[in-house]
C-alpha cells in the first residue's frame, strides 16, 4: 500500500550539455583505447591480414598527400584524387574487415565498461565522478536499474563504435537532442526512463 502522506521525490536539476559532453569524453576515450588494444590481440589471421593491408593503404594515401603538400603539381594532385576516388577493391575490402572487427570489440568493451560502472557505482562512471554527475531514474530519483544501465550503455556504445551510416546519423542527432530539451535528456535517457543530474546543484 502506497503511503499517500509521503510526497514524491523532488526532481534534481539536469546536468548541462557541456558537462555531459566532457564526462562522456572522459568515459569513452579510455574505453576506445582499450578496445583498440584488445582488438589487435583477439583478431584472427584474416583480420590481422586485413588490418595490415588497411594500414598500408592509409600510409600510401598519407604519403601521397605529403607529396602534394611539399611538391605541389597537377600530376601529384591528380594521382591523389585517383587514389581516393578509385581505390583498389581489395584495399576497400580490407578496410571494411578491419573497421568492423575493431568496431565490434570496441562496442563490447564500451558497453560493458559503461554499464558495469553505472550498475555498481550507483549511476556514475569515471567521467561522471570527475564532473560530479550521476544518472538517476527520472521518476524515483534513485539509481537506475540494471536493465536501464545495460540499455543506455548499449545505445551509446552502438552509436560510437558500429561503423555504418544509419547508426552514425542517429548518433549525431541523439548527441544534440539535449540542446533542445529543458530536461537535457537524449533519446537514450528517454528510452531508459533516466536522466543525468548535476550533483553540485540542489
Amino acid at each position: 500500500m502506497v503511503d499517500s502522506s509521503t510526497p514524491p521525490p523532488l526532481p534534481r536539476p539536469p546536468a548541462g550539455f557541456g558537462w555531459r559532453t566532457l564526462a562522456c569524453l572522459a568515459d569513452i576515450i579510455p574505453l576506445i583505447i582499450l578496445g583498440l588494444f584488445l582488438s589487435g590481440h583477439v583478431a584472427n589471421t584474416e583480420e590481422l591480414a586485413a588490418r595490415e593491408r588497411a594500414d598500408a593503404f592509409y600510409t600510401k594515401i598519407k604519403n601521397q598527400y605529403v607529396k602534394v603538400i611539399q611538391h605541389p603539381s597537377v600530376q601529384e594532385q591528380n594521382k591523389l584524387m585517383q587514389m581516393a576516388e578509385h581505390p583498389d577493391e581489395k584495399d576497400m575490402e580490407a578496410v571494411a574487415i578491419a573497421l568492423t572487427q575493431m568496431g565490434e570489440i570496441c562496442f563490447l568493451v564500451m558497453w560493458l565498461g559503461l554499464a558495469l560502472q553505472e550498475i555498481f557505482v550507483g549511476g556514475q562512471t569515471i567521467g561522471k565522478r570527475i564532473f560530479n554527475l550521476r544518472v538517476v531514474d527520472f521518476y524515483t530519483q534513485e539509481a537506475p536499474g540494471v536493465l536501464s544501465c545495460l540499455l543506455r550503455s548499449a545505445w551509446k556504445a552502438a552509436f560510437i563504435n558500429l561503423f555504418n551510416p544509419f547508426t552514425s546519423i542517429l548518433g549525431i542527432i541523439n548527441f544534440h537532442v539535449p540542446l533542445f530539451r529543458k530536461d537535457r535528456r537524449a533519446w537514450h535517457d528517454m528510452f531508459t526512463r533516466s536522466y543525468v543530474i548535476d550533483l553540485r546543484k540542489r
